[in-house]
């Protein structure tokens, strides 16, 4: 039985080793277990072993708490993730959506649009660079420097849609004229040494983004 909220600090401590923000949860939980026994020790014959008890009951033993923080920290880096994911997913359906439509429709609307993104190709990249670099932001500033393998795995999973078409047109399975005026030759290695830096750069937005989180 634990009889001492030291020693339930440091059993929750030992629990939540991995977590990156182990400190500041500490921190919360010391001022809980204070405010507690303060409560609960109303009776000068109580020893804090007994206080701890009744504490314990109302709280959760140490090992409960870090798997609700553990839980909570999972669900968040899930979210996390598919969020990312489907905002570049996002990017990549409007893209194909207005190359088919453009293709296949008469509408002046459609091919204003098409031949006014397809002017700005230097911008297209930079807003693209830069959703990967806030995309390593926001990781960093969220869990910190524990945070470099979601970062990893949910690069690697948003991207693979981009590299898949990426491969169709560099060995040609899709034409590059169905991307015209876009996708010229120099374009395309362009748009192939852009794909080489996102992950430096998401790094790099990871690194910024995990000083702010201290």
């Amino acid at each position: 039985m634990i009889s001492s909220k030291q020693e339930y600090l440091d059993i929750l401590r030992t629990c939540l080793k991995n977590h990156d923000q182990v400190e500041d949860i500490l921190l919360e939980y010391e001022q809980h277990l204070t405010d507690l026994l303060d409560e609960v020790c109303n009776c000068p014959c109580m020893t804090e072993k007994e206080a701890m008890h009744v504490g314990i009951e109302r709280l959760g033993t140490p090992a409960e708490m870090a798997a609700l923080y553990e839980e909570e920290r999972t669900v968040t880096q899930t979210r996390t993730k598919w969020i990312f994911f489907f905002g570049n997913f996002f990017f990549f359906a409007a893209g194909i959506i207005l190359t088919v439509f453009y293709h296949s429709l008469s509408s002046p609307t459609v091919k204003q649009l098409w031949f006014f993104l397809t002017s700005i190709p230097f911008f297209l990249i930079f807003l693209y660079l830069f959703y990967w670099l806030l995309l390593g932001y926001e990781v960093g500033k969220e869990f910190g420097l524990g945070g470099k393998k979601l970062l990893k795995r949910t690069f690697y999973i948003a991207l693979a849609p981009n590299l898949f078409l990426m491969v169709m047109v560099v060995f040609r399975i899709i034409p590059a004229s169905v991307f015209a005026p876009l996708l010229t030759g120099e374009f395309t290695v362009i748009c192939i040494i852009s794909t080489i830096l996102l992950y430096p750069i998401s790094i790099l937005g990871f690194r910024y983004g995990a000083t702010k989180s201290i």
